[in-house]
């Protein structure tokens, strides 16, 4: 699966070469930080040195608590970590705005304006300091969703659409939504697929790990709506939930058994009897991973990763995207 995504990955990228990207984009960013790496005052320090300090991040750790916001926002934020003389700090996406800010040797506090357009995912604040050591943090999450019309050139319709209402945050690192995908073959009217999959961003606060924001939406639909693996996960849900009833679990329980039952005992026998049965599903479809790069007029084009035995194994799609939060 992810040897087909980066395959994907790069039959997309020559597809959007001339596509007038998202707001959600660093040109800005990157060229600052070019600028300020190339006035990093090495001189003195051994090569070991120099190494040393890309690994070391400015910002303490751990940063604040992430915040979630929506488009067209705005909130004050205040981290610590060491800044000497000389530090500068930056927005790592262009489009957000940092305003009335004020900088001591271990503070750092701005307002932080989003725009109206911005995409999802994490907003991250990026500080060098003259001797080369620099890093980000992540200060706000964009709380955004999108629905997706999609249509590829040989007749397939997919029209994906947000099942949560609010990403989770998990450890104050990662974040991720679900979304379901509806797959519809030329000339039908209902779908012979539908799965679900999560878009999912980490805050990658080591400077190393940078995850530059690309201008770019991805989403990994993983499961179909019909198997017993959703329903699995719809039984864990149900059991982590405080108000199910002790009668409820114990329903859940029995019924998760002979699920669980049941595919062992269909998956011994596939292993006997047709063992290429077992990725059947998965190469005649298999579309899974997407990869859509966004316009600011709302059109859309990409792909999704998929079965060796579905057309080349790409299906290419071009369509548009429409804000619902």
């Amino acid at each position: 699966m992810r040897k087909r995504a980066f395959i994907l990955m790069a039959v997309i990228a020559g597809m959007a070469g001339a596509t007038a990207l998202s707001a959600q984009i660093t040109t800005q960013f990157r060229a600052e930080r070019a600028r300020l790496e190339a006035a990093f005052n090495l001189k003195g320090q051994t090569e070991g040195e120099v190494l040393r300090n890309r690994m070391i991040n400015p910002f303490a750790n751990p940063g604040i608590r992430i915040q979630k916001v929506l488009p067209g926002s705005a909130l004050t934020v205040a981290v610590r970590g060491n800044f000497p003389a000389g530090t500068a700090i930056l927005s790592e996406r262009d489009g957000v705005t940092l305003s009335g800010a004020s900088l001591s040797t271990t503070t750092y506090s701005a307002h932080v304006t989003i725009p109206p357009d911005e995409s999802p995912g994490f907003v991250r604040l990026w500080a060098f300091n003259p001797i080369g050591i620099e890093g980000p943090t992540a200060v706000a999450l964009v709380d955004t969703f999108y629905r997706f019309d999609l249509k590829s050139p040989n007749g397939y319709t997919v029209k994906i659409v947000p099942i949560e209402k609010t990403f989770t945050m998990e450890d104050n690192k990662r974040a991720h939504v679900k979304y379901q995908a509806e797959f519809y073959k030329p000339g039908e009217s209902r779908p012979f697929e539908t799965v679900t999959g999560n878009q999912e961003f980490s805050v990658a606060d080591a400077p190393l790990e940078s995850h530059t924001p690309y201008a770019r939406l991805e989403i990994w639909f993983d499961q179909s709506t019909t198997s017993p693996q959703a329903e699995l996960e719809e039984i864990n849900e149900k059991l982590s939930n405080p108000k199910t009833t002790e009668a409820q679990r114990n329903a859940l329980m029995a019924r998760m058994g002979a699920l669980q039952t049941k595919m062992l005992e269909e998956m011994t026998k596939a292993l006997k009897t047709d063992p290429a049965s077992l990725n059947k599903t998965q190469d005649d479809f298999g579309c899974g991973f997407m990869q859509l790069y966004p316009s600011k007029s709302g059109a859309v084009e990409g792909g999704f990763s998929c079965g060796q035995n579905f057309g080349d194994g790409v299906l290419r799609v071009t369509g548009t995207m429409t804000l619902v939060q």
